[in-house]
Parts: C-alpha cells; sequence; structure tokens
C-alpha cells in the first residue's frame, strides 16, 4: 500500500508537502487545479521502470510508445512558480500492508542538454537499509549503502538504470551487498506492478468483442482489457449454468459481481455475454426491466463504469487502483453508490484506491458511510485542491468519525445550503407578488 507522496517543483506543484495516503484517498477541487498532477508522478516512476532504454533516467514519454502520460521535455515538468531547477518525486509504500516494514523511493532530477531529464541523486528501501547515489559530474555517481557516511563506490558504472538499479556489471563489484541492493530495487518493482490505473476517456463500447480464450491479469490503463476479463468470466458462468454445477466457480464471480453493482447504481438488473455464432466473438447484453440490449445501444454511463467496477472486483489483495473521474457520465445515485463499491472493496480484500474526482456524490455518500460507521476517519484521506495566482494549495479536510467537514473550504463543491436558502426567499416573494396581484394590489 502506497503511504504517502511529496512532489518538488513538479508542474503546477511547488511542494505538496507530506501527503498521506489512506485505503481509500480522493483527490478533490476544480478542473486544472493540479489534481491529475499527483497521480501523473506515480505513474512517471512507474513507466520509466517498465521504459525499455536503459539510457532514460525519467520516461517523460512519448505518443509513439504508448506510455501512459507524455509530459513533454523536462522544462515542461518543471514548476514555473520554484526556486529550484531540481524536480523531486519521493513516495512511500508498506509492503504486505505492514507500515512497520515500510520503504521509501525519493529521486531528484534536472534538466539536459538536450531537454530530457537526468537523474540527480537516487534512495530506494527502507530508512535504515536504503541504497542511495548522488551525481557528481557527467554521468559519474557516488554510492552509499544504509546509514553509512563514506560513500562506497564512485564512477559512471554507477549510474542507476531507469532510476530503479544496476547493470549485472556494477552488481558485481558491490559483493555480498549486491543481493541486499536489488532486494530494494526488487520491492520497489514489485510495488509498482500492483498499480492499475483508469484514464478519465475509457474506450467507447463495441458491438462484439474479440477475445483469445484468455482471462487477462490486466486492464490496461484505458480499461480495454476490462471485457476480457468480463467475457472470460462469464464464459465460465454459463459453462456452470450448462452443466448444472451447484456451486458457481470462483472464475464467475467477476461477471456475478458486476451485475450486483450495475444493480445497484440503477443502471442494470444484471448483465451477461453471449458468443455471437460460432465465432471469436462475443457481446455484452445489458438486461434492464425484462429487457437485454446490445451494450453499444445503452446509455454511455454503463460503458464507462465497467471498467471501473471490473478494475476494482478484478484487483487482487494489496493492489493499487488508481482511478481519474471515475464518475464521468454518470447520475447522482451511480456516483453515490460508486463510494460504497470502493470503500467495500478496500475494506473486504484490502485493495487500496486513489481517486481523482469532482464528484459531490461521492463525497457525500462517503460522508455518510463515516457516519454509519462503515468506514473509519483512518481508512480514508480527503484532500481539497485549489489553485490561487498560478499555484496549487493541498489541504486535508479533517472529517470526524461522524462523517462531519470541520474546516470546509470556500468554493467547496458550491454553496449548497446558500442555493437553498436563496431559491426559498425568492418562492416565498414570488408567491406573496402572486397572491396580492391576485387580490388587485400592487406590489410596492
Amino acid at each position: 500500500m502506497l503511504t504517502q507522496l511529496k512532489l518538488k517543483n513538479f508542474k503546477i506543484w511547488k511542494s505538496t508537502g507530506q501527503l498521506a495516503l489512506a485505503p481509500v484517498t480522493l483527490f478533490l477541487g476544480a478542473n486544472s487545479s493540479g489534481k491529475s498532477s499527483l497521480i501523473q508522478a506515480l505513474l512517471l516512476i512507474r513507466q520509466t521502470v517498465n521504459a525499455g532504454d536503459d539510457s532514460i533516467d525519467l520516461n517523460l514519454g512519448h505518443q509513439d510508445r504508448g506510455d501512459t502520460v507524455e509530459l513533454g521535455q523536462f522544462k515542461d515538468l518543471l514548476c514555473r512558480h520554484g526556486s529550484s531547477s531540481e524536480v523531486g518525486i519521493e513516495f512511500r509504500w508498506a509492503p504486505d500492508g505492514d507500515i512497520q516494514s515500510g520503504a521509501m523511493f525519493s529521486a531528484e532530477y534536472k534538466g539536459g542538454k538536450n531537454g530530457e531529464a537526468i537523474l540527480d541523486s537516487l534512495r530506494i528501501g527502507p530508512d535504515q537499509n536504503s541504497w542511495w547515489v548522488t551525481h557528481l559530474k557527467e554521468r559519474v555517481y557516488r554510492f552509499w549503502l544504509g546509514s553509512e557516511r563514506r560513500s562506497r563506490k564512485q564512477g559512471v558504472e554507477f549510474r542507476p538504470v531507469r532510476s530503479f538499479g544496476f547493470t549485472p556489471m556494477a552488481l558485481t563489484s558491490f559483493g555480498d551487498a549486491a543481493l541486499r541492493i536489488q532486494a530494494n530495487s526488487s520491492l520497489l518493482v514489485d510495488e509498482l506492478r500492483k498499480i492499475t490505473y483508469l484514464a478519465p476517456l475509457r474506450q467507447a463500447a463495441k458491438r462484439n468483442y474479440g477475445w483469445n480464450g484468455q482471462t487477462p491479469t490486466t486492464i490496461a490503463d484505458d480499461g480495454a482489457r476490462a471485457v476480457d476479463a468480463l467475457i472470460a468470466s462469464g464464459v465460465a458462468f454459463n459453462l456452470a449454468k450448462q452443466r448444472k454445477l451447484p456451486t458457481t466457480p470462483l472464475a464467475a464471480e467477476l461477471i456475478l459481481g458486476v451485475s450486483n453493482w450495475l444493480n445497484e447504481m440503477d443502471l442494470a438488473d444484471s448483465v451477461s455475454v453471449k458468443q455471437v455464432g460460432k465465432s471469436y466473438l462475443y457481446e455484452i447484453l445489458v438486461h434492464k426491466d425484462g429487457k437485454a440490449s446490445n451494450l453499444r445501444d445503452v446509455g454511455v454511463g454503463v460503458s464507462q463504469v465497467l471498467p471501473v467496477i471490473i478494475a476494482a472486483l478484478h484487483a487482487r489483495p494489496g493492489h493499487i487502483v488508481i482511478l481519474e473521474e471515475p464518475e464521468s457520465h454518470l447520475h447522482p445515485l451511480a456516483q453515490a453508490v460508486l463510494a460504497e463499491l470502493l470503500t467495500k472493496v478496500s475494506k473486504e480484500r484490502n485493495v487500496q484506491f486513489v481517486i481523482e474526482t469532482h464528484s459531490e456524490h461521492m463525497f457525500r455518500r462517503l460522508q455518510t458511510l463515516l457516519a454509519k460507521s462503515e468506514v473509519l476517519p483512518e481508512e480514508c484521506a480527503l484532500y481539497f485542491i485549489e489553485k490561487e495566482g498560478g499555484q496549487a494549495n493541498i489541504r486535508r479536510l479533517s472529517v470526524d468519525s461522524y462523517g462531519k467537514v470541520k474546516d470546509w473550504p470556500d468554493r467547496f463543491f458550491g454553496d449548497t445550503l446558500g442555493e437553498t436558502r436563496t431559491q426559498t426567499e425568492y418562492a416565498i416573494r414570488r408567491a406573496k407578488e402572486e397572491r396580492l396581484a391576485g387580490n388587485g394590489v400592487l406590489p410596492g
């Protein structure tokens, strides 16, 4: 589980300070306030570690490589309001949920001659057992291990590869410490592999989907493989029905879970999978009020929320699901139920959710869940982000066990009570004017 995040001079953020992340973390705020940048920083490190080019210190993204985020050159990454010429990205995580055995990734980057990002310092691992490097001069790095005051090595061969590890030749020179160094790098890679990300724009519904017979382990950043997982589960469910099995196979539970949550959201009674003839094509049928419709023929909200539900239910224990605008195209009730889905899955299956949202309905339902003691204050972190003078500011909302916000920000979701008060005042005024006019009395 990710436990902390800190950014310095990253895009709109001069400094975020140390942000505590919980099993369910919500980033709320207006458009272009800096919410997405918090998520992009994590995805940037993930795509750097996964990059195939060892010459890259920070993979800023390229449209032809299918990278998750594309951030241009280093100058586009560097905050215009900061006084430093370096960008800092730091996060901490707790392997297997054990806070006491937490580890960290902390890196700083500066700009290169061609607009690229160059690693200036890097630290990976548990606080007292980490390894770290600093940049001395052109491609020359100095290496430290743990809390040792003296550096062990320095040279061009000790430049970390893709900001997470070393070449086999460099590792050989570390002797017995090589295993410890590799273990720390592996901790980082394992944590990043646990991340599932869903972008705000997900694939539009198709009339038919091709399926190769395999159950995917990941649903892809745009949710493209979410339907593959649903079809695999639907085929298992259909087969169990044909054979009249007394219990539902584990593989079939996903489609049952999706049906249940769509029903809770009042979007559908259930969903099913139907093979098109004897081909490899399948259609997704949405059942509502006794009628079955192709996914393509129902409201866009269903196709957009399907990957969100599948991402939550498909995630394995210990995994991290990052969602941007999961409420897209959903009516208020469905948005509220989303909060129930995410908190329930988080608690029952140990899945962490990091969510960027504009939804007041999700937030309000989370308040209700807190008041009902179905969610504890320490199980969620709520942040409000706003932009002032071109800079992003973030504050953690203090919410008690009754769901009450103690420090309600200005312009937070608009003034609901104020709108109700104004509406009531004008309704009373109009009613009085209409009554007087009916009696032939001129207002005034």
